[in-house]
């Protein structure tokens, strides 16, 4: 439970416990100054009994107080021995082995049956939770227990059946310590150690307690259908940072607004990718590849987004044997990767994810799973382990873009760390590459001052006016200079850690930047 949950319980029970002594609109942190209130020791000195009712309430709130706190102590190793065997097993639910660094509570399913086992990946010395507690986004149809296994031994590692947690009591609540880096086996079953099929659900939730909070990495994917007015600084202004652009369709359809989308895209700094929409059943793999190649090419490179094959139709399974489907498939994202450098990434369907082989899931998967959460894991990603992108809603709103009657909205499935390292740009050692330009900036990664320098324009003890400005990875301003010198040290030791870009602008046009602050 979190904490503020304890707070809010404390006041309920403090202001129902004084009976209406005191209104909603006093703070709780008058009761410690009771006795100080003239006025109500006006009226104790002048009725005993009031005074004595008084404590007796004051005692009363400070053990509910107490018994609150006690609840609310979700951090505390909670972990009981005994529990269910792998007996009461039936299928591993979800497919996928999750993994977790966040602080902020992550639904693993909103789907769970008794008799699922699900996988996660731990590290020694953190500490992970897990539960069907309502008061922490989780929910509990039937009575739930959960027993925690050593994935490679099977030896159990904790159990839990009736929490105790205020408001949720019977719900199950581990909190474990992990003793080794590995993977661990949670099984959910009925309390008794039984196992239902089907309709009502129930929700697991999980955290790592010693984590981070969660930075959602949410982008878009447009075509021509959304216009060439997007207004691409506000859609990254708004926390959408990349882009999946339509480039082609077969093999003689071009988008319209591709080519405008990139470089307005880019220009404001979104990272930016091309895709394209596929016909197997018209043309061959390798014709469709090199006309997608021939508009598109110039896009794909490191620091962007992957190039990405977008199959989709109702009637590939009828059309195709998985196999053929697969071949086909596998022959254009082969054709693509060969020239490029590149591997490219399959946007598919939850029944196409698992009519396709299982040879594919080496590509990194683009699951369609509208009408979700952006926090909810996809539910069926077929014959993949893992997944990279979902697309969690056809009928969103973004600023910068309107006109239609709904937005595509994409989540990517790892931190910041791991979405620059997917697209080619880690975090550490980032490398900008060769301009016709002499700026540099450094130390990177940064900790306390970032040193900007025109190294050509100090050879030569020339100077220049420059503006510099610096923007956190969702495009917010935060912190500029205006500066006629060749060498500018600012102070970005107050900035939370992650990516920023850093703009130079002279006469001479502008040099964009990247560092980590650390």
């Amino acid at each position: 439970m979190k904490k503020a949950n304890t707070i809010v319980i404390f006041e309920k029970s403090f202001y129902s416990s004084l009976g209406g002594l005191f209104s909603r609109s006093q703070p709780a942190e008058r009761a410690g100054n009771l006795i100080s209130d003239k006025r109500l020791l006006h009226s104790v000195r002048n009725d005993a009994s009031i005074f004595r009712r008084t404590l007796i309430l004051i005692m009363f709130a400070i053990i509910g107080l107490s018994v609150n706190l006690q609840l609310g102590k979700v951090n505390a190793q909670s972990c009981g021995t005994g529990g269910c065997t792998s007996s009461s097993e039936t299928n591993q639910y979800p497919s996928s082995t999750f993994s977790t660094s966040t602080s902020t509570w992550v639904t693993v399913s909103a789907y769970m049956n008794a008799g699922n086992w699900t996988l996660f990946n731990v590290t020694s010395g953190n500490t992970h939770e897990w539960t069907y507690c309502p008061n922490v986004e989780g929910s509990q149809a039937w009575d739930a227990e959960l027993t925690l296994f050593n994935n490679s031994s099977g030896s159990t590692l904790c159990y839990s059946d009736n929490s105790g947690l205020s408001g949720c009591s019977t719900a199950p609540y581990i909190s474990w310590a992990a003793t080794f880096t590995g993977t661990v086996r949670l099984l959910t079953t009925v309390s008794g150690c039984t196992t239902n099929t089907g309709s009502p659900y129930s929700t697991l939730v999980w955290r790592q307690v010693n984590g981070t909070p969660t930075v959602e990495i949410l982008g878009v994917d447009v075509s021509s259908y959304q216009g060439a007015s997007i207004d691409w600084s506000q859609v990254k202004g708004a926390g959408f940072i990349y882009a999946f652009a339509k480039a082609t369709e077969g093999v003689t359809i071009t988008d319209a607004d591709f080519q405008t989308n990139m470089v307005n895209g880019e220009n404001a700094g979104e990272v930016m990718g091309a895709y394209h929409f596929a016909h197997p059943e018209d043309n061959t793999a390798a014709a469709e590849a090199s006309y997608f190649l021939s508009v598109a090419g110039p896009y794909i490179k490191t620091c962007e987004l992957p190039p990405v094959l977008d199959l989709e139709g109702s009637t590939l399974q009828t059309d195709f044997t998985s196999a053929q489907l697969t071949a086909w498939v596998q022959e254009w994202m082969t054709a693509v990767q060969t020239q490029t450098g590149i591997a490219p990434i399959l946007y598919i369907g939850a029944s196409t994810a698992a009519y396709l082989n299982s040879s594919l899931n080496t590509y990194k998967l683009w699951i369609s799973n509208p009408g979700t959460s952006s926090t909810t894991p996809p539910t069926s990603i077929g014959v993949w382990t893992n997944w990279a992108f979902k697309q969690y809603d056809w009928t969103g709103t973004v600023p910068g873009i309107s006109g239609i009657s709904g937005m595509d909205l994409d989540v990517f499935n790892g931190d910041t760390a791991a979405f620059y390292a997917m697209i080619g740009c880690p975090l550490t050692g980032i490398k900008e590459g060769t301009t016709n330009d002499n700026f540099v900036i450094y130390p990177n990664p940064a900790i306390n001052n970032l040193t900007i320098e025109n190294q050509q324009e100090a050879a030569v003890g020339s100077k220049q006016l420059a503006i510099i400005e610096i923007k956190n990875i969702q495009g917010q301003l935060v912190k500029t200079s205006t500066t006629t010198g060749n060498k500018t040290i600012l102070d970005v030791s107050a900035f939370p850690g992650g990516v920023y870009i850093v703009e130079v602008k002279t006469s001479k046009g502008i040099v964009v930047r990247k560092f980590v602050k650390e």
